[in-house]
C-alpha cells in the first residue's frame, strides 16, 4: 500500500515504531524537503501539500520501477538525517527563530610540520614529502593539526595516514630503519604498507597497536575522553599494554578505558565505517550527544557547554563535513535540541 505522509507517521517514526519501508519513506521525504524548501519556515508547511508533491515527484510512475527505487533508497540512506528524536517536536512546535550569522567555520585541509626547530605550514599545495625526512635524518618530525584542520600524508615506507583535527603524529628519526614506530595523540587512520620485516607500531597513551599490512583507525582524545577506540578494516592487529593483549580481526572494534583498563571487544554487524571522517563525513549510530559535540567542535573549531538533560541523549545519522555550521544547527534543532550562541560558544540548553 502506498505510504502517505501524516502527523501519525511522523510520530510513529519519532517513537521508533516504523517499518523499514516507512523509515525510508520519511527520510526520503525529509531529504527532498531539505533540497526544495530551504527558504520556507518548515513548521508552517502544509503536510498534505507536501505529501502530494512528494508522491508526484519522488514516487511517480517512473520511479516505482524496482531498479530506480533501489537506487533512490541507496541515495536516501546516505543523506543527512538526525530524526530519531524530536521530529514531531520540530514540525508541531512554535515558530523557530532564523539563525544569525555564526563565527564557526568549516575545517580546512591543513597541518603544521614540526621538524627540528622549524614549523612549516602544509596544505593542498604544499604536501608532506618523505624526501624531507631523508634530508633531515636525525631530526624529530611531527605533523600536527589544530582544531578545524585535517591532513593526509604518505610516510617514507609508503604507509598512508589521515590525521584528524586536533591531532599529532610524531615520527622518530629511526623510522623505517629497523622498525616503523609512530606516536599518536588524537585520531588517525592508517593504511599500512606491507613489510613483514618491519612491523608498524602505533603508540597511543600507554597502549601499542602493532600491524603488518593492514588498515585501521585509532582514536584517543585524552582531554575529552579516556576511551581509546580502535577499529580494524583489513588484515590483523595486536592491541597491547601492561595488562592487555588482544588480536583484532576485520570488522572488530575495541574500546579501552585507559585509566582503569576495562575494555570491550565488539564485532560490527553492518558496514558503518568508523573512519568516514577521512572521506568527508560524520557518521553516528546511537552515539551519545557529548561524543558528537566533541567531534563537531574539533572540526568547526568552537567551544560548547552541554545541559545535563542531554547527557544520555543519543543520535544517529550521517552528515557531510562540508555542511555549514548553520546547517548543523538546523539538524540539532530538528532533533529537539535547543541552543544559544554566546560569541564563539555554543550552549545546549533545556
Amino acid at each position: 500500500m502506498k505510504q502517505r505522509l501524516s502527523k501519525q507517521l511522523l510520530q510513529k517514526y519519532q517513537q521508533g515504531m516504523c517499518s523499514a519501508e516507512e523509515i525510508a519513506f520519511v527520510e526520503s521525504w525529509y531529504n527532498q524537503l531539505s533540497r526544495t524548501n530551504n527558504a520556507k519556515d518548515i513548521p508552517e508547511l502544509d503536510l498534505a501539500a507536501e505529501d502530494r508533491y512528494f508522491q508526484q515527484h519522488i514516487f511517480g510512475p517512473e520511479l516505482r520501477a524496482n531498479r530506480h527505487r533501489r537506487a533512490y533508497l541507496k541515495v536516501a540512506a546516505s543523506i543527512v538525517f538526525f530524526l530519531m528524536a524530536g521530529a514531531a517536536m520540530y514540525f508541531f512546535s512554535g515558530r523557530q527563530r532564523s539563525p544569525q550569522p555564526l563565527p564557526f567555520s568549516v575545517g580546512q585541509f591543513q597541518a603544521d610540520l614540526l621538524i627540528g626547530n622549524e614549523v612549516v605550514r602544509l596544505d593542498e599545495k604544499k604536501q608532506f614529502s618523505p624526501a624531507l625526512m631523508e634530508q633531515r635524518k636525525g631530526d624529530q618530525v611531527a605533523i600536527k593539526t589544530k582544531k578545524g584542520q585535517e591532513f593526509k600524508m604518505e610516510l617514507p615506507d609508503g604507509t598512508l595516514v589521515w590525521l584528524n583535527a586536533d591531532s599529532k603524529l610524531e615520527i622518530g628519526p629511526g623510522y623505517n630503519v629497523q622498525e616503523r614506530s609512530v606516536l599518536l595523540t588524537g585520531e588517525a587512520y592508517f593504511k599500512v604498507a606491507k613489510n613483514k620485516a618491519k612491523p608498524f607500531i602505533v603508540h597511543v597513551g600507554n597502549t601499542s597497536i602493532e600491524a603488518l599490512g593492514t588498515a585501521f583507525n585509532v582514536k584517543l582524545y585524552p582531554n575529552d575522553s579516556q576511551l581509546l577506540t580502535t577499529q580494524l578494516d583489513e588484515g590483523k592487529i595486536s592491541v597491547s599494554n601492561a595488562s592487555l593483549q588482544e588480536i583484532l580481526l576485520p570488522g572488530q572494534i575495541i574500546k579501552l578505558n585507559v585509566l582503569n583498563g576495562d575494555f570491550q571487544l565488539q564485532q560490527e554487524n553492518k558496514q558503518q565505517d568508523a573512519a568516514n571522517w577521512k572521506d568527508g563525513y560524520f557518521e553516528f549510530d546511537q552515539t551519545p550527544l557529548p561524543e558528537i559535540l566533541a567531534d563537531l567542535a574539533r572540526w568547526y573549531n568552537f567551544t560548547y557547554s552541554l545541559s545535563p538533560v542531554y547527557k544520555n541523549k543519543v543520535l544517529s545519522g550521517k552528515i557531510s563535513k562540508k555542511e555549514s555550521f548553520e546547517e548543523v544547527l538546523k539538524i540539532l534543532r530538528f532533533a529537539g535540541i535547543n541552543y544559544k550562541i554566546d560569541k564563539d560558544r555554543l550552549l545546549l540548553v533545556p
